[in-house]
Order: structure tokens, then C-alpha cells, then sequence
């Protein structure tokens, strides 16, 4: 953007190293985010600017002037997360999911850019969704290399690998991801999360990482395991949904091929074919929330579990509907 043609409005951090200012164009009054760094690495912001995405802020200009990188963004009214601190465990999860799927994109460039800097206070929120910003100190992976060569990161959300234990990879960003949702959950670094979330946190805060999560894929994958899904409606993925939605349909014509003369069981019809739509709707639900239950050694334990739920699920859903029967006919 030229110099000239733009005014700064608003300076947000001014050191030595780093100079991010609220710069307006003089011609249309746009605001724009003019980030000026000594470390940031220019090919990362080229391919920001070459590879836009959701989720990220847009970069309009990437400039080499004399020692500075000089890039110009987007710029995004709204808060950051950490001006928001706790979150509900479900708003925490719909984050880190949110935030996993922009990741997911980063990873998959060819190279994978590691941004290496998530935490609160990079991440905007606004209106239910995220926009992961600051990619002053991301690298590109390079798997050449055993350990980076500048040792970068925020303490406590930083990868152990990110101080010279070794190279950085997507799995740092996992390390970042597990410490992010435990603060998200607790508003706090130092403070321990317990329940449900406590083992999916210790994997992904590894030491090692080999025994994290191997990708951020799988850290969402393992988050959404643990919400309840009603078929149609929240399904893990598009092809989930659809096939959901297709066992309703299957479900309604099946249930409205019912010849109700054959109906011994109940005085009114209607009730008759809503307990028939009860059988094949609960036998979804059971099936889309399976991940419910735990994986045995001994698989046939686990379709026990299941099938008893199912069956109890029944029995519950046909004693209401009788108990309304016998009310109706009274």
C-alpha cells in the first residue's frame, strides 16, 4: 500500500522489533492493520495473502521495506478471548473446534505453516465465531530439520519443542490447542481441569510429541465425541447428516406403509404409529451416539451396553405412550 496514500490513525504496540498501527487510506476512509516486524517470516505472510481462509484476517500487501516486513490486514473490531475469560464448557469446545478446523487449513498448505502463538489473546471472538490472528513468529515445517533454528513462543502455551527440545510441527500446535481449551474452561494458566475434558487435555500437553494428538483433526474428532448428537441435526460430519436424514425419511414412509387394522395394541391408531416411529427413532439415536460408550477389549460388551440402553429407551417411550392411551380412552 503506498505510503503516501494512507494515514496512522492509532498505534497498538511500538517496540523495537514490532510496530502495529491502525493505518486509514486516505481515498475511501478504509481502516486497515499495518503490522511492521524485524522476525516475521515474509514467504508465511505471501502465502497467507496467496492462500485467504476463513478464519484468518485478510492480507491485502506484504512489503520488504529496508530491515522491516511490512504487511497489511484486515482489520476486525472485536474482542480478543482473553477479554472474555471463562467460557461455558460448551462455547469452550465450539472454540477449540472452530479453531482446529482453521488449523486443519494451515496444515494442509504445502509446506504447513505452524502458527506457534496460539493463545487468548490472538484470537478474536465475535458473534459465536473465531478469527485466529498475529502470525508474527508462524514457520513453515520443514521435516529436514531436527530443531528451529529461532526459539519462539508465549510461556505456558508454547510447546516444550519451541525452546530447542526440537522442530516444531503440527503437533506444537496441538500442545497450544490443549492448553488454550483448559484456560478457556477455567480462565486461568495454572489451574487444572477435571472431569471429562481432564484426559483429552493431558494427551494433547504431552511432553513428548509422539503422544499427543497427531493431528488437530484428531483433537476435534475426540471433542466432539463427547457431545450428544441428535441425528439430522449436529452430526459429526456432512456425510453423517445426510445419512441421518436419510434413516428419517426411510423411517416416516415405512411407518406411513403401517396397516393400522393390525393394530392390537393400542386404542387410538395415531399413538399406534407414533410408538412404530418411536422403534426406529430410538434405534437411531442410539446408533449416532454410540461414542458414548466405552470401547471394551471384548466388543460384544460394549452392542450390550448399547442394545440395553435401546431397549430401555423402548420400554420407557411405549409405557408413556400407553399410559397417554388408556388416558384418552378414559
Amino acid at each position: 500500500m503506498v505510503p503516501s496514500l494512507v494515514k496512522i490513525v492509532s498505534t497498538f504496540k511500538d517496540t523495537d522489533t514490532k510496530k502495529i498501527s491502525l493505518i486509514q487510506n486516505k481515498m475511501d476512509q478504509t481502516f486497515f492493520v499495518q503490522r511492521k516486524m524485524k522476525h516475521a517470516d515474509y514467504f508465511v505472510y505471501k502465502a497467507l495473502q496467496e492462500h485467504p481462509m476463513q478464519g484468518i484476517p485478510k492480507i491485502y500487501d506484504v512489503q520488504i521495506e529496508e530491515e522491516w516486513l511490512v504487511i497489511t490486514e484486515e482489520f476486525i473490531q472485536a474482542d480478543t478471548l482473553a477479554e472474555l475469560l471463562p467460557f461455558s464448557e460448551k462455547e469452550a469446545v465450539n472454540i477449540v473446534c472452530q479453531l482446529c478446523d482453521i488449523l486443519m487449513r494451515l496444515h494442509q498448505l504445502k509446506p504447513p505453516i505452524i502458527h506457534r502463538d496460539i493463545k487468548p489473546e490472538n484470537i478474536f471472538y465475535q458473534d459465536g465465531k473465531i478469527i485466529l490472528f498475529d502470525f508474527d513468529i508462524a514457520r513453515f515445517y520443514d521435516p529436514s530439520k531436527t530443531r528451529d533454528t529461532t526459539l519462539l513462543g508465549s510461556v505456558g502455551y508454547a510447546a516444550p519443542e519451541q525452546f530447542g527440545f526440537a522442530q516444531t510441527g503440527v503437533q506444537s500446535d496441538v500442545y497450544s490447542c490443549g492448553r488454550l481449551l483448559q484456560v478457556l474452561l477455567t480462565g486461568r494458566l495454572d489451574q487444572s481441569v477435571k472431569g471429562h475434558f481432564e484426559r483429552i487435555i493431558r494427551k494433547a500437553l504431552s511432553m513428548d510429541p509422539k503422544d499427543r494428538f497427531q493431528s488437530v483433526a484428531q483433537l476435534k474428532a475426540e471433542l466432539q465425541e463427547m457431545r450428544w448428537i441428535f441425528p439430522g441435526v449436529n452430526n459429526r460430519s456432512r456425510k453423517g447428516i445426510i445419512g441421518s436424514w436419510i434413516g428419517w425419511i426411510l423411517s416416516v414412509c415405512i411407518v406411513l406403509s403401517i396397516d393400522t387394522q393390525k393394530n392390537t395394541s393400542f386404542e387410538h391408531d395415531n399413538l399406534y404409529l407414533i410408538a412404530c416411529f418411536l422403534v426406529l427413532a430410538l434405534l437411531e439415536l442410539v446408533i449416532c451416539n454410540r461414542h458414548k460408550v466405552p470401547k471394551y477389549d471384548l466388543s460384544l460388551v460394549r452392542w450390550g451396553i448399547l442394545s440395553l440402553t435401546y431397549f430401555l429407551l423402548l420400554v420407557g417411550g411405549i409405557g408413556i405412550l400407553t399410559l397417554f392411551d388408556r388416558m384418552l380412552s378414559a
